[in-house]
């Protein structure tokens, strides 16, 4: 019973460490747009979030997401975006760990591990694009007319949404490769630290 106990000690002192790391990256967004769409940022804050979910599987990816969602939304208040960016982020961010994740894991089973990442990449950019789709063709006109009081016309929510999907893709690329040699390397010592 002990070593259980020592093992959820761990796992939360685990996943709490790396929702602080996601918080301060998180906070370390860069604007990788023209100014007029200067509100679409970019950031790594999906990183820890990965690596949580690899080594204890998605539901913890899922966790660091949302914690560090919510202090960062405590941080900053509710300001101008009423959590529409949070809610977003959140959304984006299980979009790309919870796929890559699994398919990492499943090629990793079969000691494929190299293939595992590239193809969980590649399904996680995916998975990215098709999610930030779908949840700004639903969410972005009810946000835009009970917060703000705008009803938005088609052309102007398909230039959102496209200009969204070009940063999420830009963001999935970059996650992925970011994400390769970083996770090929601590993932195996975050492993080796928690089995001690």
């Amino acid at each position: 019973m002990q070593q259980n106990q020592k093992k959820n000690l761990v796992k939360i002192c685990v996943l709490a460490m790396l929702s602080a790391i996601a918080f301060v990256l998180y906070l370390l967004e860069f604007p990788i747009a023209p100014p007029a769409v200067g509100h679409l940022k970019m950031d790594l804050s999906d990183i820890p979030a990965l690596f949580g979910a690899i080594v204890y599987g998605p539901g913890a990816g899922v966790v660091i997401e949302l914690v560090k969602n919510l202090i960062e939304l405590m941080v900053k208040g509710v300001g101008t975006q009423m959590g529409f960016g949070n809610l977003m982020n959140f959304l984006v961010g299980c979009a790309f760990v919870v796929p890559f994740s699994l398919v990492s894991a499943a090629f990793a089973k079969k000691q494929q591990e190299n293939k595992g990442l590239i193809v969980g990449c590649f399904v996680g950019v995916v998975s990215i694009v098709l999610v930030g789709l779908g949840a700004n063709y639903l969410i972005t006109p009810l946000f835009f007319k009970y917060f703000l009081g705008i009803d938005l016309d088609s052309a102007t929510l398909w230039t959102a949404i496209g200009s969204a999907t070009v940063l999420n893709v830009i963001k999935g690329v970059l996650l992925s490769v970011v994400s390769i040699p970083m996770v090929k390397v601590l993932v195996k010592r975050i492993g080796k630290l928690i089995e001690k």
